[in-house]
């Protein structure tokens, strides 16, 4: 998971996908919009593209109607006398217009029908049906429509009420219009055209809804996958912050809050101009325009949410907000206002002035007594006025000998003269334990210094009569031996002086270590390899113990920054407590890890005795699991484990758990 996270491969390829698919998830999205009211409607008459063209129908016959009644008027003027300069040219205008319309509602040019009659229905004045055919049978579910053009007399025909102008007399009409059931490609007026999408929106809804939603599926798993993986860097632990985590978030979202803004307004024009077809000429640019709008936009709202979890997931979202920077400022410095101001009063005038606070309040709720109970009132409370101001100063001087003698002055004597009698006794105690805390760090730092002095100073002397009882071991095994006793007495010498070789060794190094003194040489040192290095020299003593090793490493080396002779030490020992120590036929557990800038090595095991001592004890020196003593071991191993690690700027720590036993070693990562 954390390669895929790192992967600038699969971010690559997901920004690609998430912008293709946004692009054609956008072009999918508006078809499936605009086929939304063939799947809707259960006749393609019923559509809103029929209904509009219907309407525009209606406007052009009225308009038409209108046109024709300023005919008639300047053709009565002109046999008046009084058309005026340019009648007749006004005239043939109109008559153009109107021989345009003609051709327009011809049976030749449009599926549109209508019948145009008086009011009443005596009179037809206008149709595109022929002679002899009906108009009901002809159009199903046919609309009416009435309206007023002119005046009874200029039409020659009865008048009625203008419903706009009571009182005036107009000449009605009613208007009847529909659609024949079939269309063919005869006439390809608007209506043809309407009833063609209306079947090609029923076959393609279901692929423009399924593209839509599976485009948008994809998209959306794209941003996902980016907002999981956003701040994470091959070969960095830490989240990394880039240049946008620069800029406040504020001002961030304010402008992308602006962009997108803009960009859903440019989708919103696009798609209107592609489903009204303003411009069929323009219509791929226009998709083109949309697809990326829409790709642009998912952009846009992906890298929003991309810096904000990104200022999270590093724990920077409020120090690179402005407005959350000066709300936490605002409230931090009037706290630490308030709070230095209440500190840095004394104690006694804080006393004081909270009893004069409370003599006041009780002053003018006592305002009406009057004579001696007034005054003795008066007089108790300026008695425990003054106790209480005796008391704080004895409070404030035990305050701050206390803080003396926990700063690490021991030397320090709180003055207890004129102190009340519970602050005396109690300052005479924190005299007393300073005096005791003194003598008990002197002692403990003499016994550290003389058992260091005594470690060292034995070891030194054993080294040399160990050596010659080695060298005449060994001299005695190249001797030829003729009873059998002998020879085993000589393998027990050999192995016994050894082992004391080993422990004074030990004791050297567990002596150095605690002190300090080893030289340390910190280099790049790869934890995985060193490890294995001591699997590979300790895997006999394991298999002899029937010891079954289960190693956990990654992948990719863990490098620490340590001293690669300490770091070696540390693991042989605790290898070798493996080796001692653990059950017969169990597994060792050997682990390493890194996170949070650090390596781990950790080592799990069973232990064959019970290990009745505590965690923290076991890595004191001359302390082993076992309280008998049976088995081989100075005890010295985990102490100087621990003292190498910490030596490093490590941490070394145990944990038992019934018979469990878990040792983890923790170093700095080298760069981390």
């Amino acid at each position: 998971m954390r390669k895929l996270q790192c992967s600038r491969i699969a971010k690559a390829c997901a920004i690609v996908l998430l912008l293709a698919c946004s692009y054609a998830a956008g072009l999918f999205g508006l078809y499936a919009l605009q086929y939304t009211d063939s799947v809707f409607s259960d006749n393609w008459k019923n559509t809103g593209a029929v209904w509009k063209a219907l309407q525009e129908r209606i406007f052009e016959i009225e308009e038409g109607v209108n046109i024709y009644v300023n005919l008639l008027e300047r053709k009565q003027l002109e046999k008046t006398g009084g058309g005026g300069i340019g009648n007749q040219e006004d005239m043939a205008y109109l008559q153009e217009r109107l021989d345009d319309m003609q051709e327009r509602f011809s049976r030749e040019n449009t599926w549109f029908r209508f019948r145009l009659t008086n009011d009443d229905g005596t009179r037809l004045l206008d149709t595109n049906l022929v002679e002899g055919e009906s108009f009901l049978r002809l159009v199903k579910g046919a609309h009416t429509k009435t309206f007023t053009a002119g005046t009874a007399e200029l039409w020659g025909g009865a008048a009625t009420d203008n419903p706009e102008n009571p009182g005036e007399q107009s000449y009605g009409f009613v208007l009847q219009y529909g659609l024949p059931d079939e269309v063919s490609e005869e006439v390809p007026d608007e209506f043809y055209a309407a009833f063609v999408n209306y079947d090609i929106g029923k076959h393609e809804f279901d692929v423009c809804l399924t593209g839509f939603l599976n485009l948008g599926a994809v998209a959306f798993l794209a941003m996902l996958y980016l907002l999981w993986a956003c701040g994470h860097k091959p070969g960095d632990e830490d989240i990394v912050l880039t240049w946008q985590e620069k800029i406040f978030l504020d001002f961030y979202l304010f402008g992308m809050f602006w962009a997108a803004f803009f960009l859903c307004a440019c989708v919103v024009f696009l798609g209107e101009s592609i489903v009204r077809n303003y411009n069929p000429e323009l219509t791929d640019f226009l998709q083109v325009g949309l697809g990326v709008s829409c790709a642009a936009l998912a952009g846009v709202i992906t890298l929003s949410l991309r810096t904000t979890i990104v200022r999270i997931k590093a724990k920077a979202l409020i120090r690179t907000t402005l407005l959350c920077r000066v709300v936490r400022w605002t409230v931090r410095t009037v706290q630490r206002t308030v709070y230095e101001y209440v500190r840095n009063l004394p104690f006694i005038w804080r006393v004081l002035a909270a009893f004069g606070v409370y003599i006041l309040f009780t002053f003018f709720v006592l305002e009406t007594w009057e004579g001696i109970t007034a005054f003795l009132w008066l007089l108790v409370n300026v008695v425990v006025f003054l106790w209480l101001g005796w008391w704080a100063i004895g409070l404030h001087r035990l305050r701050e000998g206390t803080r003396a003698i926990t700063s690490g002055d021991l030397d320090h004597k709180i003055d207890t003269k004129y102190m009340p009698l519970d602050l005396r006794v109690h300052a005479e105690d924190l005299n007393n334990i300073s005096v005791g805390m003194h003598s008990a760090v002197e002692e403990q730092m003499k016994s550290e210094r003389f058992k260091a002095e005594l470690i060292t100073n034995v070891s030194h002397d054993l080294k040399t009569p160990l050596t010659s009882i080695i060298n005449y071991v060994n001299l005695l095994k190249t001797t030829e031996q003729t009873d059998p006793k002998a020879v085993e007495y000589i393998e027990v010498l050999d192995r016994k002086s050894l082992r004391l070789k080993k422990l004074t060794e030990d004791l050297v190094e567990a002596s150095k270590a605690s002190t300090g003194v080893l030289s340390v040489n910190r280099e790049k040192i790869g934890m995985c390899q060193l490890l294995d290095q001591a699997l590979g020299e300790y895997g006999e003593k394991l298999e002899a113990r029937q010891l079954s090793v289960i190693r956990t490493i990654p992948e990719e080396e863990v490098y620490v920054y340590a001293d690669g002779r300490h770091l070696w030490r540390v693991i042989d020992n605790l290898l070798a407590n493996c080796a001692k120590y653990a059950m017969e036929g169990t597994r060792v557990y050997v682990e390493v890890s890194r996170g949070q800038g650090r390596g781990t090595f950790q080592v799990k095991n069973i232990s064959k005795e019970p290990l009745n001592v505590p965690a923290e004890q076991l890595m004191e020196r001359f302390v082993r699991g076992d309280s008998s003593r049976s088995t081989e071991g100075s005890g010295l191993g985990l102490s100087i484990a621990r003292s190498l690690t910490e030596l490093q700027a490590g941490i070394f720590e145990l944990a038992v758990d019934g018979d469990l036993f878990k040792a983890e070693v923790t170093l700095p990562q080298y760069g981390g």
